[in-house]
């Protein structure tokens, strides 16, 4: 899968991204959203609100994070040159003042029983200290 994320800072004031309110904000993420939605391919979203970054700045406050999940990279593609992908996009820089940075990444994910397994896949001829990882490399 692929997909596009949708980072949103608050401008350098503090105020709400659109420079207005959050109220205004949740009108205009309302509308992007629709338009988002209707982009082809779509298959999954995510929306997480940052209560806060650890590490690392933007010139404003990350406070929103969106990602948009699509099949392949292919299919992302094709959904951001739709006319619906075009749209969202007009409207996202429209209401987002410049504050948003857009990202496209390969997704990938790990369950409970696949990072759980304790065990390192190495490849042949890997040294000792890539196959145990803490102990000590020895050489031959």
């Amino acid at each position: 899968m692929h997909k596009l994320i949708v980072l949103f800072e608050t401008p350098d004031n503090g105020r709400a991204v659109t420079y207005y309110n959050e109220q205004t904000f949740q009108l205009n993420w309302q509308k992007f959203l629709g338009l988002a939605e209707r982009m082809p391919g779509l298959r999954r979203e995510t929306v997480s609100r940052v209560e806060r970054v650890l590490f690392g700045k933007f010139e404003g406050e990350l406070v929103l994070i969106h990602e948009l999940l699509f099949d392949s990279k292919e299919a992302l593609e094709a959904a951001m040159q739709s006319p619906e992908g075009q749209a969202a996009g007009t409207f996202l820089q429209s209401f987002a003042g410049g504050r948003v940075m857009l990202l496209l990444a390969e997704h990938m994910e790990a369950g409970a029983g696949d990072f759980r397994k304790n065990t390192l896949v190495t490849s042949p001829g890997a040294s000792d200290a890539a196959a145990n990882p803490g102990e000590p490399a020895t050489t031959e």
